[in-house]
């Protein structure tokens, strides 16, 4: 019977690891997640697995040769205890794969509505807090932030936003 196991990556190396698992015919998934990050200078979304340095293999310990993905490129180790894999808890990756886009992007989002006290993740305004004005169907924001004795409004990307 297949279950799930988490295999230790060699560090960023989640993509390079699940490349050479599935050429050995494993099933694997990694989810990922868009987090805001700041590259010569620009905020930029970029896709991140959610845990990093782990990627989840789906094994049937009795069938397949298992010791085998320890010495996959770009895995460390199978996560195991007393020489044995130790697997995840039924139904935690099934969870997550059903919470993916068809990028593996898992999409935690929060409810936010107009007059929601939020705050800035990211940008010129990062860890600033203002209240949601208006949200629109490109995933885009404005925000009222209080600058300068007056209230100032900014346009943002959703992703940026926090709940205070």
């Amino acid at each position: 019977m297949k279950r799930w196991y988490a295999a230790q990556t060699q560090p960023r190396k989640e993509r390079l690891a699940i490349e050479h698992l599935e050429r050995q015919s494993y099933a694997t998934h990694c989810p990922f997640v868009r987090r805001m990050t700041r590259r010569a200078g620009r905020s930029i979304a970029v896709l991140e697995p959610l845990f990093p340095g782990y990627v989840f293999v789906g094994i049937d310990c009795d069938r397949q040769r298992w010791l085998s993905i320890n010495s996959t490129i770009g895995v460390s180790r199978l996560v195991s205890f007393s020489n044995r894999p130790s697997p995840l808890p039924a139904g935690f990756v099934e969870q997550l794969r059903g919470l993916a886009d068809a990028d593996g992007q898992v999409c935690f989002e929060e409810r936010l509505a107009a007059g929601d006290t939020v705050r800035i993740v990211g940008g010129p305004f990062d860890s600033l807090c203002g209240t949601l004005a208006t949200s629109d169907a490109r995933q885009r924001v404005t925000v009222l932030l209080q600058l300068l004795a007056g209230e100032t409004r900014v346009s943002l990307p959703r992703e940026c936003l926090v709940a205070a």
